[in-house]
């Protein structure tokens, strides 16, 4: 029975660092386009 325990816990660790890692990639790939997308809307006002 422990070692069915110690598995689930392990997995549900496993699970929660994966989620916390995809939010990040999320998080970090919407502050990327936002500033692509700033980049791109000053060069048109230079222009």
């Amino acid at each position: 029975m422990a070692a069915i325990l110690s598995s689930i816990a392990g997995n549900l660790l496993e699970m929660i660092v994966l989620a916390a890692v995809i939010v990040a990639g999320v998080i970090c790939g919407h502050k990327y386009r936002d500033h692509k997308e700033a980049q791109k809307a000053a060069e048109k006002e230079t222009k």
